[in-house]
């Protein structure tokens, strides 16, 4: 049996959390001593170590006690579990969906920058892809509750992606403190009102947002 060849990181960076302050009592954030996950994830253009060290409320009283901050700009890098960066899904969803390309013309266009099978290619369209734009996180939504009563609310972070210079971008929509996406879809646009209606279903969670 072949032995796989390892990945060597360009780069390792851990990330804490943007917001300073608890959203409920306002004091500073303290760092948790450990790591929320570590992981090595590839991208189009280069190959991360990427880590998220949490923060909470130093108040053991204070509801932000039981909140574990995670950073936004760290789960834009890769979804939770995977080892392969969002750019990587963008590009292949976007090759297959608007271009029709086959598992091997996509592997054959990834392979020069990612360390890929034609197999994985298909799983990851098919397993992720696919249900990443489908929403398959809505039947979390009981989790989502829990997480809404735990912390007094959800807090949510958006970003974009676009998969190649003039085309839509991906956009996301993410509970911060699980990863848990709340929608995601193709936007052609990136304007107020195009944002506000990206926003609307999120009401029809009924669960309030910090």
């Amino acid at each position: 049996m072949r032995t796989p060849k390892r990945l060597y990181a360009h780069e390792r960076v851990i990330y804490q959390p943007e917001l300073l302050t608890c959203p409920h009592c306002g004091d500073l954030l303290v760092m948790c001593n450990y790591l929320a996950w570590d992981k090595t994830v590839q991208m189009l253009d280069r190959v991360l170590s990427v880590a998220s060290r949490p923060g909470c409320c130093r108040h053991a009283t204070c509801a932000g006690s039981r909140m574990r901050l995670l950073s936004a700009e760290g789960q834009r890098i890769a979804l939770p579990g995977s080892t392969y960066g969002y750019d990587v899904l963008v590009r292949l969803g976007w090759r297959r969906q608007e271009y029709r390309a086959t598992y091997r013309e996509i592997h054959a266009e990834l392979a020069a920058q990612v360390r890929i099978s034609v197999s994985h290619v298909g799983y990851l369209y098919q397993q992720v892809s696919l249900p990443l734009l489908a929403c398959h996180e809505r039947q979390h939504r009981d989790h989502l509750a829990q997480i809404a009563t735990q912390q007094g609310g959800l807090i949510v972070a958006l970003d974009g992606l676009a998969p190649q210079g003039g085309e839509p971008h991906i956009w996301f929509i993410r509970e911060l403190s699980s990863g848990l996406t709340l929608r995601s879809g193709w936007l052609c646009q990136q304007d107020q009102p195009t944002f506000e209606a990206f926003l609307e279903p999120l009401k029809h969670l009924g669960l309030p947002i910090l």
